[in-house]
């Protein structure tokens, strides 16, 4: 699914289906190939205080599941068998690399390393 969004050009918004039912769209992957990270961004409305106002907390077997099902295989699939993986969520889209105080986000770092997602702590 993902594989196609290495190709070139602007990420579609894409929703995946995750353990919990909370709506993750993906709508960014930036890659760093000379650092060897790939940055996955996913805009999870919950996570909005005028949402259902989900906590970190909330959502984390969904990271993990997101993590070892979507980023892992595109990964792979585009020939990345190494790489430290940052996966951030947020209520609502926003311009890489910028603060909004209007905006909920969380971020959490994996590492790939033999096929798998491996939860990191910052």
């Amino acid at each position: 699914m993902t594989a196609a969004l290495f190709s070139g050009g602007a990420v579609t918004a894409q929703q995946i289906a995750v353990p919990s039912g909370t709506e993750f769209a993906l709508y960014d992957v930036i890659l760093e190939e000379a650092a060897g990270i790939a940055r996955f961004r996913f805009v999870v409305p919950a996570i909005a205080p005028a949402g259902a106002h989900l906590e970190f907390a909330d959502i984390i077997e969904d990271l993990q599941f997101v993590c070892d099902s979507v980023i892992v295989p595109a990964l792979q699939s585009n020939g990345w068998s190494e790489a430290e993986i940052v996966l951030s969520v947020s209520d609502a889209p926003s311009d890489f690399g910028t603060y909004d105080p209007a905006i909920t986000q969380f971020f959490q770092p994996f590492r790939l390393k033999d096929q798998t997602c491996i939860w990191e702590d910052f």
